[in-house]
């Protein structure tokens, strides 16, 4: 709900507040800032400042020198690290190359030397004829192992020897 409200306001019920009013008293003097004291230091103490003040800028630059190298040489590795990824991108590129030539030639040697083409050359070229079964002689292997030299003479192993002799 809204009203629709004209009433004035009475500002001395709002000036009546629990803070007291203020009274201007006429003894009071504007406050002034105190005077800063000055101490004389003797020459043995500024020596000992200034060393202080001195060790202090050398830790300073001790400290942003120390973080100025290990900046320095973090992007020196970067750009190192950079450079081997190019020279391995460059290398990669190479072997595929290198592997797509190497499929190349092992197809084209695939086929000139497949085995209808050696048969069809030895056949044709070469005036060959494939073997028969009546050309074909067995080799029987099972007798023992003996060498025999011209002349009759037949050489034994050393096991063989042995067992003779016993």
């Amino acid at each position: 709900m809204a009203y629709n409200r004209t009433e004035a306001v009475d500002m001395r019920r709002m000036q009546s507040s629990a803070a007291p009013a203020r009274r201007n008293i006429p003894n009071t003097r504007p406050r002034t800032a105190p005077k800063p004291q000055v101490l004389q230091k003797t020459k043995r103490q500024l020596r000992a400042e200034e060393f202080r003040s001195t060790k202090k800028a050398t830790k300073a630059l001790i400290v942003c020198s120390i973080f100025f190298f290990l900046i320095a040489l973090q992007i020196y590795s970067q750009v190192q690290v950079d450079e081997l990824d190019r020279q391995l991108d460059s290398i990669n590129q190479q072997i595929e190359v290198v592997e797509s030539e190497n499929t190349r030639l092992n197809m084209e040697l695939d086929s000139i030397i497949s085995l209808d083409k050696v048969d069809d050359y030895a056949q044709n070229v070469l005036g060959m004829v494939k073997v028969e079964n009546y050309q074909v002689s067995y080799i029987d292997l099972s007798g023992g192992d003996a060498i025999t030299q011209s002349g009759g003479k037949i050489q034994r192993s050393l096991w063989e020897t042995i067992k003779m002799y016993f």
